[in-house]
């Protein structure tokens, strides 16, 4: 089963994250492993300023919109069964 959904908020995860000044962007569409290798599910992600990117499940991290608009990272999965694949703590 998909980790994220379409409508999602997610963000980018890692050094990516860092790379692209942790952008924020939605789900538009989801395509699981056919070797059912959940890690590597691609998800489709459309950003605010027009960009379209494909990334796997690695690659992307929950994202909680606040009351007042704000986008904050979720909170950790680890409890959940994930791991946080050499990210660094926070």
């Amino acid at each position: 089963m998909p980790r994220f959904t379409i409508g999602e908020f997610v963000e980018l995860n890692g050094l990516l994250g860092e790379l692209h000044g942790g952008t924020t962007g939605t789900v538009v569409s989801v395509v699981p492993n056919k070797q059912g290798i959940t890690a590597l599910d691609e998800y489709e992600i459309a950003f605010d300023d027009s960009r379209q990117l494909r990334l796997c499940r690695f690659q992307l991290t929950h994202v909680v919109v606040t009351d007042d608009e704000r986008h904050e990272k979720a909170a950790s999965l680890v409890s959940q069964g994930e791991t946080n694949l050499g990210r660094k703590p926070t």
